[in-house]
């Protein structure tokens, strides 16, 4: 897994609205929605665009109804109507970098056509960063930080969307917990079964990247060993999804064996029964960008390149020196034909 098996060319399309670090995305009806996430100075903000690739001359982005609150670390679920996410961690109204988002365990449905929000049961407990994804009327939540922000848990809940939609009301149950506790953390539904690639070990003390891939069946609430990354990976939530029968990931951080953790520059798929490829590279090794495939076409948007404001005395933080990128790319999916 050295060299990439195809190389495509990137063209960069006009920004987006606002640079985005570690959004949550999803695509529905051939549309790209970018939820929340950091902008510069790793402060969050309420925003949801949607981007229509097809309206105009390169796309065109739109904002829809703000969150409820400025929230980053979750995962989009599709849903009939619009997406569903849960958990997470609530920015605070704060200087940047001097006081930590705290983790909640609120659950909210965003429908599109109504441009609305509708708070669901809560989580047990607060989650961040942890996996959420629907198989048939099933809305699993696996794994994530605790209250503490460090602390990896391994529950794994799933909510019956059937019942709330019918009820307006409902409660997440326990089912079998992910055989290793991590956070940030990747998750896609693949011939209904839930696949939960890499992540990280902790957050706030250190974040220890994984190479771990767990496959979930609901038929026997059971976990499996899946084909492992051929390096630790993390900080690709936004940036994995489905296409073709394949899980795709697009950049994040990586830790090559026996290396220090940095930006990620590769598009890794997997198809069942096999393992890894290097399938192409991204425009740039970047962290946390939301990327997904509309009509065959790989959208990159966002992300975090390293970029940073000058440093001066009262400006020595780094996070308050830190800038999201707004950059938007797009490439065509190689033909694997």
């Amino acid at each position: 897994m050295n060299e990439p098996l195809y190389e495509v060319k990137w063209e960069r399309l006009p920004d987006m609205p606002s640079g985005k670090w570690e959004p949550a995305s999803i695509v529905i009806e051939d549309k790209l929605y970018v939820h929340g996430g950091y902008e510069s100075e790793i402060i969050t903000r309420k925003k949801l665009h949607v981007f229509d690739p097809a309206a105009g001359t390169h796309g065109t982005w739109t904002r829809l109804q703000d969150l409820p609150s400025a929230t980053n670390h979750v995962n989009l679920a599709p849903d009939e109507s619009g997406f569903w996410y849960a958990g997470g961690m609530k920015d605070m109204d704060r200087p940047a970098g001097k006081r930590p988002d705290h983790i909640i365990a609120e659950t909210w449905h965003f429908d599109i056509e109504q441009d609305r929000y509708t708070a669901g049961p809560l989580l047990p407990s607060r989650r961040a960063g942890g996996g959420l994804a629907r198989v048939g009327d099933n809305l699993h939540y696996i794994s994530g930080l605790m209250q503490d922000r460090d602390t990896d848990s391994p529950d794994h809940w799933v909510l019956d969307v059937a019942e709330w939609r019918s009820t307006g009301n409902g409660t997440w149950r326990n089912l079998a917990p992910l055989p290793l506790a991590r956070n940030q953390l990747s998750v896609a539904v693949m011939n209904e079964k839930i696949y939960v690639v890499a992540g990280q070990l902790n957050h706030d003390s250190q974040q220890i990247d994984q190479d771990r891939v767990d496959i979930y069946d609901p038929a026997g609430d059971s976990w499996a060993d899946g084909p492992s990354l051929p390096y630790g990976h993390s900080h690709s939530e936004g940036a994995t999804f489905v296409h073709d029968n394949r899980i795709w990931m697009v950049a994040g951080h990586t830790t090559p064996q026996g290396g220090k953790k940095g930006f990620c520059g590769n598009v890794v798929s997997l198809g069942e029964g096999e393992e890894w490829e290097l399938t192409c590279m991204a425009p740039k090794p970047m962290s946390s960008p939301a990327s997904k495939v509309i009509k065959g076409r790989l959208y990159v948007a966002g992300g975090w390149d390293g970029r940073m404001t000058e440093e001066t005395q009262d400006r020595n933080y780094w996070a308050d020196r830190q800038i999201s990128s707004p950059e938007v790319w797009v490439t065509d999916l190689p033909n694997r034909t």
